[in-house]
């Protein structure tokens, strides 16, 4: 499966396909086919003098124009104000754009247009003593407002105050006293804790356990339906991903185990409380009293954009040529994980299977556009793409402040209806996602392919950046992660259902990930919370994934583990012209067949600013349990500041047989330190035994700056003799060359 230059290019230049991979230089639109306004009327006539009022009023009245509207653009402008959505707004097939044509529903040229679920919580007033509950902390005794929901809203799981989501009153952090080591047998409902942190607490039927479950890639907000003080143990009626143990390993200082909304907790300012059976709210306010800005979700899910879908059969309708631009989403609820839902969840439960988990969310849809949107301060995803979306956009956007997945493409699972593919996710910013369920990627690909995930800032997130994945637990009645997602109505068609163990491809027809482009993204500050995650990460996807330019750069966390990661069931991934420096954590880890050519990895840290120790530092090249026999490692500069750290971790014993770089074809890379000489030299003796490395060399690359991130080399640099070819990280990032579709260069 060895994949040469010519083959890269090749692909390259295929995948840049003609419709998405221009450069989209929007025009703000200053006239409108109709306007709306905060205090317009939907049974007004919808001009600038007599505007509508909500986004449903316009899209009913769009209905009546397009068929008079062929092959031009439909334009609604929406004037400065906050809209307030009580329930969703759905888009159906009736109001794609005309033939030829396209809706646009934007904000006003300089004006702030704010589509929020947020309902004003009114009418406070201070808890007398008498009210006063008796697990109620000192701290907050005398200082506790209530007020009643308002009709119509129901439970919710996140509060606003202005731009900042207030924190649900929760315990302090402590662990399970089970150990469920590899290959024992646990319990996912019942939680053991230590003697006396399970205590008689108030409002169970509203409280929630947050736990990182057994396992340090995943955490779960789970319902409590049972606590038993005396044997210190609380039950959930929602499975956990995995034993309700402590994690296997992990960095987790102040507790992987947490209890939420009771008054026991209620100790500091900006926390609350939710009673649902008396339908009140509590608050410990920042001030003297609450202010006027406090506002609770009535949705998560704001807008749907959705065709007619076929789930079981071949063919969907989409909704087409729908766009949004210029808008803020914000103030969406978290979705709760739902009971009998095991199974469906996306690889290790990071979001859920075709759910209404986000603001914005296209399910069927084809030649839609997000563009120049704000999604911020929101409990759940801020923008997810299901099942049936092609050729559409989600670009210039700021995603922030949001308790899920920034962007989520979410294909059907393994079978043959493969139609989540030729999107573009490009030139966003995506910063401090995850920020309740904490395993959220900024960027997550699940069965979905032919995408070019481009030129996107991601910073200050808890685990992952990207993800791209067609991981699947395959098996028919294991209700574990993923695996009741497979359409083994499709597979069997091609697969005799005896067969219970197909290769892997056999398997790979039904991998949808494949030929994704995940290109000049500039990413740094990830990995702050979980262990065991990555920058970049490959896994079940097939073959031709392209991972090329993007700048890795500071990621100071202890618990990264690769920061570019080929997983489990990965074969035919490139990886080229990256830069990685000043990471914590290991450079490459690969599984199986592929491609780690003209990539450079400079400083590579064993220990984090703070003084902590990496829990993954197996070095520069690591291949741990899944043979890679035929990758290509070719023509990287390996360059090292850290003293003891290593180059090479290869397993001769694995249970899958060995994993040795010795099985690759590897040749003209540079190992060098500036400290240390035998730290490259040594290496190449070793390997030159076993018959590669006769072409790597151990020298200074010549960077023309390393320490101000200048990653060219100078023209007498040896690695430009071996072939090497130049890296500019300035083309990463929102303002970096995008990529022109034909022939792969920059514009």
């Amino acid at each position: 499966m060895r994949i040469s230059l010519l083959q890269y290019l090749g692909l390259a230049s295929l995948l840049f396909f003609a419709v998405l991979c221009g450069r989209v230089r929007a025009v703000e639109p200053t006239e409108a086919d109709l306007y709306v306004a905060p205090d317009g009327d939907d049974a007004a006539v919808g001009t600038i003098d007599a505007p509508l009022r909500t986004l449903a009023g316009a899209r009913d009245r769009i209905r009546t124009l397009r068929s008079d509207r062929p092959n031009r653009e439909i334009v609604v402008l929406f004037r400065q104000g906050v809209y307030r959505f009580p329930q969703t707004v759905v888009f159906s097939v009736e109001d794609s754009a005309p033939l030829g044509g396209r809706v646009v529903y934007a904000a006003a040229p300089d004006e702030d247009v704010v589509f929020t679920a947020g309902v004003p919580i009114v009418g406070w007033r201070k808890l007398t003593e008498a009210e006063t509950p008796a697990e109620l902390p000192a701290a907050a005794r005398g200082r506790i407002w209530t007020a009643e929901l308002p009709d119509g809203l129901g439970r919710f799981n996140t509060l606003y105050e202005g731009n900042t989501r207030l924190l649900r009153a929760r315990s302090k952090g402590t662990y399970p006293v089970r150990n469920y080591p590899r290959g024992t047998v646990g319990d996912r409902f019942t939680v053991q804790c230590e003697q006396g942190v399970i205590k008689p607490w108030a409002n169970l039927p509203d409280m929630e356990m947050q736990v990182v479950p057994n396992w340090p890639w995943t955490i779960n907000i789970l319902p409590l339906v049972a606590i038993d003080p005396a044997k210190s143990t609380a039950t959930t009626d929602v499975p956990a991903t995995y034993y309700l143990g402590k994690p296997n390993f992990g960095h987790f200082p102040e507790g992987c185990l947490w209890f939420e909304n009771t008054f026991a907790f209620l100790d500091e300012p900006g926390e609350w409380v939710l009673d649902t059976r008396a339908r009140r709210i509590y608050l410990f306010p920042k001030g003297d009293c609450p202010s006027k800005e406090i506002v609770a979700p009535a949705v998560t899910e704001l807008i749907r954009i959705e065709g007619r879908i076929d789930y079981d059969g071949p063919r969907d309708e989409p909704v087409r040529g729908i766009c949004f631009r210029g808008i803020t989403f914000t103030v969406g609820d978290r979705f709760d994980w739902e009971k009998e839902k095991s199974g469906w969840g996306l690889q290790h439960d990071w979001e859920m299977f075709d759910r209404p988990t986000s603001m914005l969310r296209l399910r069927g849809a084809e030649e839609c556009v997000v563009e120049k949107c704000k999604f911020h301060n929101s409990g759940g995803t801020a923008v997810r793409l299901d099942l049936h979306c092609q050729t559409n956009q989600i670009r210039e956007c700021e995603i922030e402040h949001v308790g899920g997945v920034g962007i989520l493409l979410s294909g059907y699972g393994p079978g043959t209806k493969d139609v989540n593919r030729q999107n573009v996710v490009a030139q966003n910013h995506i910063h401090h996602v995850g920020e309740l369920l904490w395993h959220s990627p900024a960027i997550f690909a699940w069965q979905s392919g032919e995408n070019r995930i481009v030129n996107n800032l991601i910073h200050h997130t808890p685990y992952t950046a990207i993800v791209v994945s067609g991981r699947i637990i395959w098996a028919r009645k294991n209700a574990s992660e993923c695996s009741r997602t497979i359409r083994w109505h499709e597979v069997d068609r091609v697969i005799d259902p005896a067969n219970t163990r197909p290769d892997w491809k056999t398997r790979e027809l039904f991998l949808h990930a494949r030929k994704n482009i995940v290109m000049r993204n500039d990413i740094h500050h990830v990995m702050e919370l979980l262990g065991d995650g990555n920058c970049i990460y490959i896994s079940g996807c097939g073959c031709g994934n392209l991972v090329s330019q993007n700048y890795l750069h500071d990621v100071t966390s202890p618990r990264i583990n690769a920061n570019i990661r080929c997983d489990d069931d990965q074969h035919g991934t490139i990886i080229t012209e990256n830069v990685i420096y000043r990471c914590c954590g290991e450079g490459f880890i690969f599984k199986g067949n592929n491609t780690i050519v003209n990539n450079i990895v400079a400083d590579l840290r064993a220990v984090s600013p703070d003084g902590t120790e990496s829990l993954h530092r197996r070095g520069y090249i690591v291949i741990p349990s899944t043979r890679c026999d035929g990758s290509t490692v070719q023509r990287n500069i390996f360059y090292n500041l850290d003293a003891g750290q290593r180059i090479l971790t290869e397993n001769p014993r694995p249970p899958r047989g060995p994993t040795l770089l010795r099985n690759c074809v590897v040749a003209r890379n540079n190992y060098f330190d500036p400290n240390d000489p035998a730290w490259g030299t040594s290496h190449l003796a070793a390997q030159r035994r076993h018959g590669i490395e006769a072409a790597s060399i151990s020298a200074d690359p010549l960077f023309v700056d390393l320490k101000n991130e200048n990653f060219q080399l100078k023209p007498n640099s040896p690695m430009l003799i071996l072939g090497f070819r130049q890296i500019d990280i300035r083309r990463a990032g929102p303002d970096g060359e995008l990529v022109d579709r034909s022939s792969g260069s920059a514009e």
